[in-house]
């Protein structure tokens, strides 16, 4: 039974490497508040953004950097953006109170993400609406620059709790879920339904299947939600449901009818055979995010 779980575990840790495993390369060390890699600002204008920004953190310890690249070079922009301010450390370190806003050029995409400490006043819907009143309109027009500095005001705003979000665009906000999404963890999630109740049910423990759900449960949130609520409570309730499912499958369900030999997949589509089927300039201080925030493309 051991054996079996070690098994169960590395595959599920490889399958989570296989999907998060990107190909974020590092634009290089941070030489202020606006970092222009690609070149799209004017000598006044990344002055100017600069200057505002060190006033900003000065006065609040807030800190907010603007990055531009060229390319994700492959990567997702949420993947590149976590990896970003996880290297360069944006925020104070006990107050994880950073912003990141990183503007890919070549892949026409953006992003808005705030650290632990600013998701009460940054929250996703106040990122997605900055991004899509204020980014997207003035990057469709080529002013680039009116629309990030207009971005940092309104990222400023916020903080100071003066930047809302009206009852209607909360309520799109909850209904904005991408049904591919959706149709691709029904179909995952039936299948791993169907080869956890196989292999559960071959077992007398009541323990392992809360184990497992705790896992996969963790997993879910840091591959697709990443926030640290969803962080605690999706793994909890995965290993609450892997008890239950694992009491179920083992001591009160029938069980599973032996697949037939030669229908290939082992334990986990049904068949036989294998088990599984084939520091920065100085400004930055350490802060930390959670993968909270929004993206957009123009």
């Amino acid at each position: 039974m051991r054996r079996r779980f070690l098994i169960i575990f590395s595959v599920v840790i490889f399958l989570a490497a296989g999907f998060s495993a990107r190909a974020y390369s590092s634009p290089g060390k941070p030489a202020g508040f606006v970092n222009d890699f690609a070149g799209i600002f004017t000598a006044e204008q990344k002055i100017n953004l600069e200057e505002k920004l060190r006033g900003f953190s000065a006065s609040t310890s807030n800190e907010i950097a603007v990055v531009t690249i060229n390319s994700l070079e492959g990567d997702t922009i949420e993947n590149y953006a976590n990896k970003l301010f996880s290297e360069w450390g944006i925020g104070q370190e006990k107050k994880d109170n950073g912003v990141l806003l990183l503007v890919s050029l070549d892949d026409r995409q953006m992003r808005i993400e705030p650290g632990y400490g600013l998701e009460g006043a940054l929250p996703d819907i106040s990122c997605r609406r900055i991004i899509t009143k204020t980014m997207i309109p003035a990057f469709q027009a080529g002013n680039y620059y009116e629309g990030i500095d207009g971005a940092v005001d309104n990222i400023v705003a916020a903080t100071a709790g003066e930047y809302t979000v009206d009852a209607d665009e909360r309520g799109m906000a909850t209904r904005s879920i991408d049904p591919e999404a959706i149709f691709w963890l029904i179909i995952i999630a039936f299948y791993l339904l169907r080869a956890l109740r196989r292999y559960l049910a071959r077992n007398s423990s009541w323990w392992e299947g809360g184990v497992i759900g705790f896992i996969i449960g963790l997993l879910v949130a840091l591959i697709f939600l990443r926030t640290l609520i969803y962080l605690i409570i999706i793994p909890i309730f995965g290993a609450l449901f892997g008890f239950v499912s694992d009491y179920l499958f083992s001591r009160v369900l029938p069980k599973p009818k032996p697949p037939r030999r030669g229908g290939g997949g082992g334990i986990w589509f049904g068949g036989s055979g294998g088990s599984f089927g084939g520091g920065g300039f100085g400004g930055f201080g350490g802060g930390s995010s959670g993968g909270g925030g929004s993206s957009g493309s123009w």
